[in-house]
């Protein structure tokens, strides 16, 4: 027989699974141990030779997870874990995952508690056992579980809906003023939108730690999130990370519920395809920034920066000239998430989440507009994921069945649409939702207020928009942009400005030194390249310059409309 690590993960859209975390395999039968062998070209299949007579076999391992960052995701600690059951599985091949059954069980240290979708069967002091469940249920249902430990009731009707809370101590689980309100509200402005949900239960999973975790991932009926340790306590001055909760929330209906049918795979070792990346991310990012503002967890401020932001950043792409978006949704499978020398001219696999967000709210307005204000993307939301109200059975999709109920909303020629944005080649980002939302993209020399808060917290500067460079606060490079003007005189990521106009490096002079050159003033920088030093004037002559959305008067203002929460 033929036993599959899990490779391909729904959500993850490529190959990710940790196949370099086993150890230890050991096979048996009875007393006596079988002999295995790795397949050489499918290296997650492990074959083993079964004596005849035999009907059952002990199948023994141990995943080694990282035990820092750097090595890669850290999902135990002394404090809490993220149980992940993909990572503890040898199935066989042959077989559909869902007709798998499994029977989970867990030793948790002393005095630790837990969540998970799992129902329990018995839990006899630290040991608990869960009810069997086909192998794909298991798969989506991680456990979330720590010394510290806090349990929060968000919704009761229909379904529970809780999130859980993990830290390193007691003292850091206290949530802050409006989290839970906020939360609360997120779960009944998604239902006020999608009209319906595919679970029994719901468990949102926090773990409030640095450096802990794969940093986010979505399932059917939960959905795992790490955030910084200092979450609740920068909460007022930090709401960046509000939206992360959302995120996977929003996935429950897309991508979980209703997937892509090239995504859809039998079991956790057929390769799926991406083609739709811009719907099940880009479509999901749409609606996590429009509920987390209609749910109060943003201001129509916080959301309007972000999109000024993700404009911006799709406006610094210089790949969209031979890259188009259909390519672009490759990369989960070609990059596998690695970090880019030169992102805005190789593109990776985000862009399909941030264009895709914009492609969603140029429909979003189009319908608006179309139809008078009597109909929207709300509209489709329902009609396409509110379908077979308590079904947890995946129901998949094509770009076919999306614009047969787009024009059941509001007819267009929705195919040309999505042919000319994803297919084709442009030089600009798609705008014309922002355009039609009654606002500009414009450009001044003051920063917004989340460019402060990500500037003080991790202490970069962030020229992107004016020299196509940000810098940590030693000076090193940490983007360079292509065909910015960084990028014209040799600047590389990795170099250390070591001067400014001929003064040592700061960040504020370098913020001032490029203020200046609005004023016709020279901006000379220099630095050191490995063992090499440079010095060159900077071709940039308009200033600091951060994007952010100023309103149109006289235009319909259908951004404010779609921002407004939902009674």
């Amino acid at each position: 027989m033929t036993l599959f690590f899990p490779q391909w993960l729904p959500g993850d859209h490529g190959p990710t699974g940790q196949l370099d975390g086993l150890a230890g395999l050991k096979v048996q039968a009875g007393k006596r141990v079988l002999a295995w062998t790795r397949d050489a070209v499918q290296v997650a299949a492990f074959h083993i030779d079964i004596p005849a007579g035999v009907t059952s076999i002990d199948v023994h391992f141990q995943f080694l997870g990282a035990t820092e960052p750097r090595v890669g995701p850290v999902v135990a600690t002394s404090t809490m874990m993220d149980l992940q059951w993909h990572n503890l599985v040898l199935y066989p091949a042959g077989h559909y995952a869902r007709r798998i059954t499994c029977v989970a069980s867990v030793k948790l240290p002393p005095a630790w508690e837990f969540a998970s979708p799992l129902t329990v069967a018995q839990r006899e002091g630290d040991e608990v056992r869960f009810q069997p469940v086909t192998l794909d249920t298991l798969v989506d249902s991680p456990v979330i579980a720590g010394r510290a430990f806090k349990r929060i009731l968000l919704s009761e009707d229909p379904v529970p809906v809780h999130v859980n809370i993990v830290a390193d101590d007691a003292a850091s689980l206290e949530p802050p003023p409006g989290f839970v309100q906020g939360y609360q509200a997120l779960v009944q402005q998604a239902y006020r939108l999608f009209g319906s949900r595919h679970y029994d239960q719901y468990d949102l999973m926090v773990w409030l730690a640095d450096g802990f975790g794969p940093s986010y991932f979505e399932h059917l009926r939960s959905g795992e999130n790490a955030v910084p340790a200092d979450f609740f306590t920068t909460w007022k001055d930090r709401p960046g990370h509000r939206g992360r909760l959302a995120h996977g929330f929003v996935h429950s209906w897309n991508g979980l519920f209703r997937r892509p049918a090239e995504m859809w795979t039998p079991n956790f070792n057929t390769p799926e395809r991406d083609s739709l990346l811009w719907v099940f991310e880009g479509l999901t990012s749409y609606w996590q920034d429009v509920l987390t503002t209609r749910a109060g967890l943003w201001t129509r401020e916080d959301a309007l920066d972000d999109l000024a932001a993700n404009a911006a950043a799709m406006a610094s792409r210089p790949g969209r000239r031979w890259r188009p978006l259909r390519d672009v949704t490759n990369d989960a499978i070609v990059q596998r998430r690695k970090p880019l020398s030169w992102k805005g001219w190789q593109r990776d696999m985000f862009d399909a989440y941030s264009e895709g967000q914009l492609i969603w709210l140029e429909a979003d307005t189009l319908i608006r507009e179309r139809s008078g204000g009597r109909k929207s993307l709300d509209d489709f939301a329902r009609a396409f994921f509110g379908v077979r109200p308590d079904s947890q059975v995946t129901m998949t999709y094509t770009l076919e069945d999306i614009v047969t109920t787009l024009n059941d909303i509001q007819p267009h020629d929705w195919a040309g649409f999505f042919r000319s944005r994803i297919e084709e080649m442009h030089d600009a980002p798609p705008l014309e939702g922002i355009t039609r939302g009654g606002y500009a993209l414009t450009w001044g020399e003051q920063p917004t207020d989340a460019v402060r808060r990500a500037e003080a917290a991790s202490g970069n500067v962030d020229l992107g928009n004016s020299l196509g460079m940000t810098l940590a606060k030693d000076g090193k490079v940490l983007r360079v942009d292509w065909e910015r003007p960084a990028f014209e005189v040799g600047l590389l990521p990795g170099a250390v400005v070591t001067a400014v106009n001929g003064s040592p490096y700061d960040a504020q002079r370098l913020k001032d030194a490029v203020k200046a050159t609005a004023h016709q003033q020279p901006l000379r920088l220099s630095w050191r390249q490995g063992t090499a030093t440079r010095s060159a004037l900077i071709p940039w002559h308009e200033g600091l310059r951060y994007p952010r959305l100023r309103r149109v008067e006289g235009t319909p203002a259908l951004l404010d409309e779609i921002l407004a929460p939902r009674d």
